[in-house]
């Protein structure tokens, strides 16, 4: 009986996640915004669009790095992902990993920005069993710390 529980609970959870994102055709995208996002990144390749609610997200490459933006239906962006090097974080953010995170090599980093605001959230790692991932701000603060 324990199984059937924890069987239709993940298959509930699958249903909530499938239905929260949905690919969704290129032809599909309302013109006004592929014609935005075409306009401001005509370079991206790799380009998917899916459907989140009301709003509509696209994922897509530029010189191999991944990046997301949601548009809301008139057009204005409401959110931003972007991946970035180690190279590309503020100084402050990367004297902070140096300060604190001693002993510790940045293996990811993504750039968010929502609703004005702008973090970074950084994967460190240090040997193979110690990970952390911390969202910094702009200025090196840490926002957010967990490990993994």
């Amino acid at each position: 009986m324990k199984n059937k529980h924890i069987l239709t609970g993940a298959l509930a959870t699958l249903g909530i996640f499938i239905g929260s994102a949905q690919d969704i055709d290129r032809n599909t995208v309302p013109t006004n915004l592929k014609d935005t996002f075409e306009q401001s990144y005509p370079t991206a390749n790799d380009v998917e669009w899916e459907k989140e609610g009301t709003s509509y997200k696209v994922e897509f490459e530029i010189n191999a790095q991944d990046h997301e933006i949601w548009y809301a239906t008139d057009g204005t962006t409401t959110k931003t992902e972007q991946e970035l090097t180690e190279a590309d974080l503020p100084q402050a953010i990367r004297t902070a990993i140096t300060n604190t995170y001693a002993g510790f090599k940045v293996d990811e980093v993504e750039k968010t920005t929502e609703n004005g605001s702008t973090t970074y959230e950084v994967e460190l790692k240090k040997g193979w069993m110690n990970e952390k991932d911390v969202v910094f701000n702009a200025d090196g603060t840490v926002l957010r710390e967990k490990n993994d």
